[in-house]
């Protein structure tokens, strides 16, 4: 379902003022209430000297010039996890999707209107609302991964740790009940030199070291369930 690449994205960054911020959340109302569009409210994003953001119900919309007269938009879930992404050379395009999306509309509803709007399977399974089979999925496939597959698989095996979010961040496993807050209930477990591992759960002080991934992983399981 993902659709191209454009690779990096060369930005002027010299919009110290907002002049360029400034320009782009005008241009993008006044094409909004030309075709009677409902984009909310459209603002400059604090911190950068060109991206522009709209609400949605679903995270924010993000518009960012570049330097080649092209947009790349983000739909996003997360900062760090867009639902969409796509680059265009027209702004009216930008518009119409964001509002489209603003409505409402699902992954396939907006590529069918908007082909340069890409998504991912990950991205898709968030939609359907069971994204934690496909990010498992995800990690075991991913050569990116490859020397941490053992690990990761034998995380998987465990009848009750495969229900939870997995992600990997420098050769450690976080399993969070809820994607991306981790103040919901998130456990780390992070391989040590000599075979050794170290639990950790957030929020709170846990933490506690062991010479096994067996023993790892109960500790990690036993984080989750209830107390009592």
């Amino acid at each position: 379902m993902t659709v191209g690449n454009q690779g990096s994205e060369p930005r002027g960054g010299t919009d110290r003022d907002g002049t360029q911020q400034g320009a782009l959340v005008q241009r993008m109302q006044l094409i909004a209430m030309a075709q009677g569009l409902d984009l909310g409210e459209v603002r400059a994003v604090a911190g950068s000297y060109d991206d522009v953001e709209a609400g949605s119900g679903r995270g924010p919309i993000i518009v960012s010039p570049r330097t080649d007269g092209m947009f790349h938009v983000r739909f996003q879930l997360h900062r760090t996890f867009p639902l969409s992404e796509g680059w265009t050379n027209e702004l009216v395009a930008v518009v119409e999707a964001a509002a489209l999306w603003r409505r409402g509309c699902g992954l396939r509803e907006l590529h069918e209107h908007f082909p340069f709007m890409s998504w991912s399977e990950l991205a898709q399974a968030f939609e359907d609302g069971n994204p934690v089979p496909t990010k498992w999925g995800e990690l075991l496939s991913s050569a990116w991964h490859l020397s941490d597959r053992p690990f990761l698989q034998a995380a998987h095996d465990h009848p009750e740790l495969r229900l939870f979010y997995p992600d990997m961040s420098h050769g450690s496993l976080m399993l969070s009940r809820k994607p991306f807050d981790m103040d919901s209930g998130l456990v780390k477990i992070n391989p040590l030199s000599g075979g050794d591992y170290r639990v950790t759960m957030f929020p709170g002080n846990f933490r506690q070291e062991v010479t096994s991934l067996n023993e790892a992983l109960e500790i990690a399981a036993a984080c989750f369930r209830p107390l009592g």
